[in-house]
């Protein structure tokens, strides 16, 4: 597909017109002399709106943000030297969780490239600072051959599993003039599972007696969702999901068992369904040694394992059918081999599955019941479909088994590379890419300082988020670590904090402080009906020292 241009221009606006194109409608950067071309051509765009964040790392999970909430690849717009060295802890964020993003950059001109002669924003190798977190990095060297090279960045990041792309055009091939007729479009390629191998999948599940299904984050999308709720129901499996995959399906669902928390436990509820049933179904999910709990998690043999990364399958666990293809296609082809009778010989009751959901849901102990109680206040006071952002902070640790997840797309977290600050901004894009959708965004006290600057986005933009920060001045997960490892030896883990609801104040934006859940229950949805950015503070005193 192509779309007809015919026109002369500057390699700035190629680029635009380019990612127009391909639906691009946000780009998240901050402009600087280097992209001063394609800034210029945005200001012409009729269809791409600027967001313009305070720091490029904010770009980075402002452009993660949107693609977690729609599915669609978020693009990031980003000056040479710093501006790239800024936004590769995001960009390193969305290598590890899978995101689809496309980070373009510029560099200097072609004459100077990696040459190291005193020019502004210079380095030694900025595409070798960028290849170790990018599934594709390209540098293009012609302005004739920006149009290409975007479809082809499309194409590569849409393709096979999610990953970022990285796209790089050196500052004099932007200014450079070329005639264009035409715009071509790359779309993604989407593998199609081996009959063969689903016809052996099938008869699997046709000579089991019960089945469990394992789903990651692969699953967490609107086409795959109900595919793998069709699924469940066909045959009678619990779904437990990963961290990644909750949201996959309704955690109020029959054969819905939830997550079984931040990492494996021996002791999950959970347990029984698994050692009950003797095959299991893993579906986009690579069963890492963090979910897994370095392959202790007892699931029942023998294991189909349906993920898109032919790099995952039988990594783990010994695998007796591996399909390397699209979740998607491939539970649609299972869904017509059950249907036609490969049905296992017994299947979960609703009943044996709502228990096992039940006791999920409970507090595992006395200290987990108080971060439930503030996780209760909020699902209370959140719409259903509302999105949630999580940062790297107890509250969400509790919350990945705790807080119910009811659609896809609505609970994202910085689980791989494991990033502090990531919410806020993650917040910040996925409100731009779902303005239809309520979005809050949960903070530690101590991560929201790694980009608290975006407060500035929020106002400038007047981004509706609502941003709760679990206040405690310390970063406590560290000093739970040292208390178990090193008894009353804490180092450097008590923080001084601003008062956050005057911080939010001095941007303009609306503050309040909730001290109890039933005070954060109220005061969320209050913020929620506002069409502005909201903070609330909430002090807490959650562990004990």
């Amino acid at each position: 597909m192509a779309m007809s241009v015919k026109r002369k221009v500057r390699g700035g606006v190629a680029l635009i017109k380019a990612l127009e194109a391909h639906g691009v409608r946000t780009t998240f950067g901050i402009p600087g002399v280097h992209t001063l071309d394609a800034y210029d051509a945005l200001y012409d765009s009729d269809h791409i709106a600027t967001i313009l964040p305070r720091h490029e790392q904010g770009a980075g999970y402002m452009a993660d943000g949107a693609y977690r909430a729609t599915g669609k690849p978020g693009v990031a717009l980003i000056v040479t030297g710093p501006g790239v060295t800024n936004v590769v802890t995001a960009a390193g964020e969305a290598f590890a969780d899978s995101s689809r993003v496309v980070v373009i950059a510029t560099n200097l001109e072609r004459k100077y490239l990696d040459s190291l002669e005193g020019n502004l924003h210079e380095m030694k190798d900025q595409m070798g600072v960028m290849r170790p977190v990018t599934k594709w990095a390209h540098r293009v060297m012609s302005a004739k051959e920006i149009p290409s090279a975007v479809a082809e960045a499309f194409r590569q990041v849409q393709s096979g599993r999610g990953r970022p792309v990285y796209l790089e055009i050196p500052i004099d091939v932007m200014a450079e003039e070329v005639e264009i007729d035409e715009l071509p479009v790359g779309e993604g390629e989407r593998t199609a599972p081996d009959p063969a191998q689903v016809a052996e999948a099938a008869d699997l599940i046709a000579a089991a007696n019960r089945v469990f299904i394992f789903a990651g984050g692969g699953c967490d999308d609107e086409e795959v969702s109900p595919l793998l709720r069709e699924l469940a129901h066909e045959l009678g499996a619990p779904v437990c999901t990963s961290l990644m995959g909750k949201g996959a399906i309704p955690e109020d669902d029959d054969y819905a068992v939830g997550a079984f928390g931040y990492r494996w436990s021996p002791n999950s509820p959970i347990v029984p369904l698994m050692k009950g049933s003797d095959l299991t179904i893993a579906i986009g999910t690579g069963l890492g040694v963090r979910t897994t709990a370095q392959g202790t998690m007892p699931l029942p043999t023998p294991l189909i394992h349906i993920d898109i990364d032919p790099h995952e399958i039988g990594r783990r666990y010994p695998t007796a059918v591996g399909i390397v293809a699209d979740a998607a296609l491939t539970l649609k082809a299972l869904l017509e081999a059950v249907r036609a009778g490969k049905r296992p010989k017994g299947r979960w009751s609703t009943e044996e599955v709502r228990a096992a959901r039940e006791a999920n849901f409970q507090p595992a102990d006395e200290r987990a019941e108080r971060y439930v109680a503030y996780l209760r206040a909020l699902r209370e006071a959140t719409p259903r479909d509302a999105i949630v952002t999580c940062d790297m902070t107890m509250m969400c640790y509790e919350a990945v088994r705790y807080f119910p997840v009811y659609e896809p797309r609505t609970f994202t977290f910085p689980r791989g590379f494991g990033t502090l600050g990531s919410s806020l901004p993650t917040a910040l894009g996925a409100k731009i890419a779902r303005p239809d959708r309520k979005v809050v965004s949960l903070n530690g006290d101590g991560g929201f300082q790694f980009t608290m600057q975006e407060l500035g986005a929020a106002a400038h933009h007047r981004i509706p988020v609502t941003i709760v920060i679990f206040n405690d001045s310390t970063h406590t997960a560290v000093k739970v670590a040292q208390r178990e490892s090193y008894p009353g030896r804490y180092i450097d883990v008590d923080l001084v904090n601003p008062d956050y609801v005057k911080l939010a104040g001095a941007y303009g934006i609306a503050a309040m402080r909730a001290e109890s859940p039933a005070a954060l229950s109220e005061a969320l949805a209050s913020a929620l009906q506002r069409d502005e950015p909201v903070l609330i503070d909430v002090p807490i005193k959650l562990e004990q020292y």
